[in-house]
């Protein structure tokens, strides 16, 4: 067995039982929803301007649909709207989603973790692992929209198949089927996620018997049935994934092959490291005697006379999983050219691999200790980073700011838009941030985006009844963008006046700061049917 402190529920009997819940999934789950709920109440109360991934899907949630865009699958629009059902588009339908998505995440990854160690000190801190990873104590604050949908998924299919390994009931089988369906729909790279499930479950005899039995045919058919609809919108709309992977995954590959798969073969090592950091130097860092353990790890994974016990070898499978997740990474590297291999795109690959990173921790002497220590370095980091992301979003609020996306006043377009009369008519905005944040205000409106993802609901019979105003920044010229006119002419609208320049005042944080002012130019339209 690769090392670790034990596999939980042992019996004697030499069939493994599932560990009880206990204290300690309560307490990861409290600390999710804390983190969750420490963090909402910072943005909310610093702005409600949605972040650079929400405006997108606030744009695509105007309406439900079987799909939107093909370069995601639409499980997480799902949950939105049916958020928003409850909220109305705003940005605390999206906190609800995010942290509680992360929430389930820990969670499941703690009921997995009870099928890997005995001691429950590292039960807990695998179910907090993500908190260790720089992905989730940071960037996942920034945006993270279907990645969130995915990971979850990720985290609860380990615990499925570990149940389908214990037990192996039909309900087994379908729960697995469920959650590796929706993962699918949740975002492509999920299907990468379960090939190397399948191949590191295959590895293993103990594990070989489950997939081959014919009841493995109940997962397969729920897969088939809860992927169908999206399925049937891929075909229906003559969607080409192949294509979209090449621009998506492979975009300098026709420009020059070499480079890109130099590239790609670099990342392919780096965007993994990078993922997994700061765990991965915290760990020899703290536990020298780790590297050696774990190289001993390693090259047991690579000999097929360590494959074959009577149970399931959990942290095996992680490990065959995170070595199959580079090497997939470099054949996609060599046969594609594939080179935008990013940290943030690394979730289907390596979120399980801190599992088998702390088993190796919990075979070392005085494991006891060694997971005190890296509770301590775990609290100590969430209470480091809160105030430094309380300073970052300050300063993006600033008059110093960057990009200042939720510094924005967007409240005071608003405003602006009504005084002229616009209520409920047609917003076509050439910018995804004035779109999705413009919906917070006009909820009934009709929102068309001319920015990514170029995206506009079907016309209602109001529409043609109501007014149109096209929004644009003044940097695109003081006369509406031609891409502009195909809409307009859908409307059959007609100018009421010309462009206009809007200035929104804007007091930067802190308060003590010069007042600025934010532009825009907007045309009105009158609507081209009489109400």
């Amino acid at each position: 067995m690769t090392g670790h402190a034990a596999v939980a529920g042992g019996n004697g009997d030499g069939k493994a039982t599932a560990p009880s819940w206990g204290l300690g999934l309560l307490l990861v789950v409290g600390v999710g929803l804390a983190y969750g709920l420490a963090y909402s109440t910072l943005r909310l109360s610093l702005s409600d301007n949605l972040p650079q991934d929400d405006v997108t899907s606030n744009v695509l949630t105007q309406t439900l649909a079987l799909g939107y865009v093909p370069r995601q699958p639409p499980l997480y629009e799902w949950l939105l709207w049916s958020v928003q059902q409850l909220t109305g588009p705003t940005l605390p339908s999206f906190l609800i989603i995010k942290y509680g998505l992360l929430t389930a995440t820990v969670g499941f990854l703690y009921l997995a973790a009870t099928r890997i160690f005995s001691e429950r000190s590292f039960t807990v801190l695998a179910g907090l692992s993500p908190f260790f990873l720089f992905q989730f104590a940071w960037n996942l604050h920034e945006g993270v929209t279907h990645s969130m949908v995915l990971t979850s998924l990720v985290a609860a299919s380990l615990w499925a198949v570990m149940r389908v390994a214990e037990k192996g009931r039909i309900i087994d089988y379908l729960l697995f089927g469920l959650i590796a369906g929706l993962g699918l729909i949740s975002k492509w790279g999920f299907a990468a996620f379960l090939l190397l499930l399948f191949i590191g479950a295959m590895l293993q005899p103990a594990l070989r018997r489950r997939i081959l039995a014919p009841r493995f045919l109940v997962s397969l058919g729920t897969i088939a049935v809860v992927g169908a609809p999206v399925a049937y919108w891929l075909i229906a709309g003559q969607h080409d994934l192949v294509a979209l992977y090449g621009s998506a995954v492979a975009p300098k590959a026709h420009v020059n092959r070499l480079r890109a798969t130099l590239v790609g073969l670099g990342l392919s090592i780096y965007a993994p490291l990078g993922f997994l950091f700061p765990l991965d130097a915290i760990l020899p860092v703290l536990f020298p005697a780790c590297v050696p353990k774990a190289w001993c790890d390693i090259k047991r994974a690579a000999s097929p006379k360590a494959w074959g016990t009577s149970e399931p070898d959990w942290p095996l499978l992680i490990l065959h999983m995170s070595i199959g997740g580079f090497l997939l990474l470099m054949l996609g590297a060599l046969l594609t050219g594939a080179s935008h291999y990013l940290e943030r795109y690394m979730h289907p690959f390596f979120l399980l691999t801190p599992l088998w990173m702390l088993s190796v921790v919990a075979q070392m002497d005085n494991a006891a200790r060694k997971a005190k220590v890296l509770g301590v370095v775990l609290a100590a980091s969430l209470l480091i980073v809160f105030p430094i992301r309380v300073r970052d979003s300050l300063h993006a609020m600033g008059p110093d700011c960057n990009k200042c996306r939720i510094a924005t006043p967007y409240a005071g377009l608003a405003e602006a838009l009504e005084a002229r009369g616009f209520e409920d008519g047609t917003i076509v905005a050439l910018s995804r941030h004035d779109a999705g944040n413009l919906r917070r205000f006009f909820p009934n409106a009709r929102i068309v985006c001319l920015d990514r993802p170029n995206y506009g609901p079907p016309m209602r019979g109001v529409d043609a009844r109501s007014e149109a105003v096209v929004i644009w920044r003044p940097e695109q010229g003081e006369d509406m963008p031609a891409i502009a006119q195909g809409e307009l002419d859908r409307l059959k609208a007609s100018p009421k006046g010309a462009a206009e320049r809007i200035e929104v005042p804007w007091q930067p944080y802190p308060a003590t700061s010069k007042p600025k002012e934010w532009a825009w130019m907007i045309q009105l339209f009158a609507p081209g049917e009489k109400g």
